[in-house]
Parts: structure tokens; sequence; C-alpha cells
């Protein structure tokens, strides 16, 4: 089965065991569209769905953190509505392992989607109680000094930071997108790909040169659609 067909049918399996009475579910103006933009209706209205319920209990993630995990290979991840609460509940280390993983293995368009779902790793909240403290400033309940402060004693605790420690996994993702970049034949695919990794040589051990050599030579040949590996733009997890 392929992601696009598979996604819908778990986001609605996951949401009928979840919360069952918020499941967005085939009916109504949906019957009328077209079997694509069904499954694109469901799998956005599910998703959304889903993101909610799990900010609202971080143990529901906890609990289901092998489902939904394995949503992010199926999922084109170009919102933070997955990533975000596995983010918050679980950390981000463990989270990126696990793309990292996935962008080694499995169909290109699953890889591709993985890789995708990396770049949202940073930008997640990832202190369990952030939400919260916002809520408080802002029904001023709390300050907003006191709130920055509680989150940083929250962030200091050690299982949090060794949750979020992430440097070292970099180069990691980076050699796996760029190996799918290049054994990928498909320039779609290769184009959500290719935003992942950075090209310059300064970041990858000297036996990674062939394999950077060959990412380089297919983005020389289609500077219109991979001009950003050549304008040194790319590569999740570093400042660009």
């Amino acid at each position: 089965m392929t992601a696009d067909m598979e996604l819908p049918q778990r986001l609605e399996a996951l949401m009928d065991h979840l919360a069952p009475e918020e499941t967005v579910r085939l009916g109504g103006p949906l019957l009328g569209l077209e079997p694509a933009r069904q499954r694109w209706e469901l799998v956005e209205g599910n998703r959304l769905a889903l993101s909610r319920v799990l900010r609202r209990d971080l143990h529901l993630v906890r609990r289901h953190r092998a489902e939904l995990l394995a949503l992010l290979p199926l999922d084109g991840n170009v919102t933070n509505q997955l990533v975000f609460p596995l983010v918050t509940a679980l950390g981000r280390r463990p989270v990126l392992r696990y793309i990292i993983d996935a962008v080694g293995q499995g169909g290109w368009p699953q890889r591709a989607n993985a890789s995708k779902a990396a770049y949202w790793v940073p930008k997640g909240p990832s202190v369990p109680g952030w939400e919260e403290l916002f809520v408080s400033v802002r029904d001023g309940v709390m300050s907003v000094a006191d709130a920055r402060a509680k989150l940083r004693r929250l962030r200091a605790q050690p299982e949090q930071t060794d949750n979020d420690a992430v440097a070292d996994l970099w180069p990691e993702l980076w050699l796996a997108s760029m190996r799918a970049f290049v054994d990928c034949d498909d320039d779609g695919l290769r184009r959500r790909l290719h935003t992942a990794f950075p090209l310059a040589a300064a970041h990858y051990p000297p036996e990674a040169a062939p394999l950077r050599e060959e990412a380089e030579r297919i983005a020389l040949a289609q500077p219109e659609r991979f001009g950003r590996l050549l304008d040194g733009s790319t590569g999740y997890g570093l400042a660009i």
C-alpha cells in the first residue's frame, strides 16, 4: 500500500481510538469529491485533530509513541502537526533518531517524507508544560519573567537536557539524506530531500567524499532544481 493510501487509514484509526467524537469521516460534502481530494481532506482534517488531541494530553504521545512515530514517513510533513507533539513529549533526540533511521530505509517517498520531518525537530517546543505557561501568561495568572524563569528550570532538568541534545545527530541525518538523494532517481523526491543536507565538504568525513561529489554533480546538472545546495543554504540543524 502506498503512503498516500495508508496515511488516511492510520490517522482515522488513531483518532477512532483516542477521540472518536473528533474523527473526520468520509461523508457529507466529501462524498462529491474525487477520491484523491477525499484522501487529502481526510488527512488534513484528521492530522489537525490528532495534533490537538495530543497537545491536550502528552501522556497519549508517550503511550502511543510507536504508532505516532510511524506516521512521519507516511506524511509529507509540510506542517508541524505531527512532529511538535512528539518533540514536546519525548524530546528532540529520540524523534530525530527515529527520523534518521527512517531516512535510511523503506521506499523513496517514505524516506523523503522522513527527511522533511527533521526540519521541524529544532523548531518544536521541547519542554512539557510550556503550553500551560503560555496560557498562564496570556490569562494574566503569571508574569512573563516568572514564566521564563520556570521554563529555564524545566529545561535544566537532566532528563530534559539529555533528550534535547541533538548536535551530534545532524551529521548522521545529512549523510542519510544525501545518500537517498544520490540513490533515488526521481527528481521530484530529490528536490524534497536536497534541503536536508549541506553540500560543503567540511561537513563530512573523508570517506564520504565520493558520495558528496556525486551529489554535487547532480546539483550542478540541474541548478534550477537544486540551486540551494550550490549556494550553501541547505542543511537542517545549521544556521542557514
